[in-house]
């Protein structure tokens, strides 16, 4: 498991409250550094996974100092190592478990700091967009898996899904809306250089083996989809790099969406409507398990207050996805199976 260093500025006559709530969290290495001022700054050597009770418990406390500051840092390493948490540990009748491991995920914070960044609508987004779509184009006009790999590994939808799914999960609107706008820009530019490269596609030859995967929609690619959904955002709340998370969440999105551009630029309406087809499927299933992944490890509002009415709003949503996935599904096995 990763480690974070965890610094806490403070005034000096803060810092007996503080001292005791680190006392209750019992971590393995705390240092004390006079910043002059009057303000001291803490740091915690701890296990990235059982950071979270701790900065909501200091933020509940302190928020209201002007001079108060939470600073979470990754560590590669550190000797001597320090040893896992034994068991999870019950502080006070009134916080059962406040300190208790999250499943083995990071913690909230650096999981929406991770996550918010990539869903911005910004000029690096559209590059990326730009530039997966032609490596994928080329991939499906050649028929080169190798080339279409390429495209999954710069993966420029990954970070507007599982924004979507994240905002879903917090109750975040400004996210959600952030992340269907990038989805849309990213889906649209992707369809729109797509469709430029079908205006030189001949139509009536037959479809190879790349762009016939993708026009073919069957409920394994709804399995392939869920378990990418899930597998992608696993590896973001443990904090796995984003370019292997790129490649197990791109798999399933980029490709259909540029086949279905070549195809409706060719004209070939039917195929076009396949692939846009499976496009959909792998948004729907993405988001669903990536929803469900993140309500399963415990993210939650760090406001008490907000967390019974997002769960159930999280919960809603969950049925939503569900029902599209069930109507896909239906499409797929009536439509699709000749």
């Amino acid at each position: 498991m990763p480690l974070r260093l965890l610094q806490i500025v403070l005034p000096e006559n803060n810092c007996a409250d503080l001292d005791k709530i680190i006392d209750e969290a019992a971590p393995p290495s705390v240092y004390h550094t006079p910043l002059g001022d009057d303000l001291r700054m803490t740091s915690l050597l701890m296990h990235a996974h059982v950071i979270e009770a701790l900065s909501d418990k200091l933020e509940d406390t302190f928020s209201s100092c002007d001079q108060f500051r939470l600073l979470l840092l990754p560590v590669e390493a550190t000797r001597p190592r320090l040893e896992e948490p034994e068991k999870e540990t019950n502080p006070t009748d009134e916080e059962p478990k406040q300190w208790a491991p999250r499943f083995g995920r990071i913690s909230r914070d650096e999981l929406d700091e991770d996550i918010r960044d990539s869903a911005r609508t910004d000029p690096i987004y559209l590059i990326m967009v730009t530039l997966a779509t032609i490596v994928a184009c080329v991939g499906l006009l050649k028929d080169s898996p190798a080339i279409i790999i390429g495209a999954m590994v710069i993966a420029p939808l990954l970070g507007p899904n599982t924004a979507l799914a994240l905002g879903t999960t917090l109750g975040d609107f400004k996210l959600i809306r952030n992340a269907i706008r990038s989805n849309l820009i990213g889906l649209s530019l992707a369809l729109a250089i797509a469709a430029c490269f079908g205006l030189f596609f001949d139509s009536s030859q037959e479809l190879n083996t790349e762009f016939a995967s993708r026009t073919v929609v069957d409920l394994g690619d709804v399995m392939l989809a869920l378990a990418s959904g899930a597998a992608g955002a696993i590896a973001f709340t443990s904090g796995a790099p984003a370019t292997i998370v790129g490649v197990m969440v791109a798999v399933a999105l980029l490709p259909p969406t540029a086949a279905a551009g070549i195809l409706a630029g060719a004209g070939s309406w039917t195929e076009a409507a396949g692939a846009t087809t499976l496009a959909m499927t792998n948004i729907v299933c993405i988001n669903l398990s990536a929803t469900g992944v993140f309500l399963i490890q415990g993210v939650r509002p760090n406001s008490w207050w907000e967390k019974d009415r997002v769960l159930g709003d999280s919960i809603r949503a969950l049925i939503a996805w569900s029902i599209a996935l069930a109507a896909l599904a239906a499409l797929i096995i009536f439509a699709w199976a000749d």
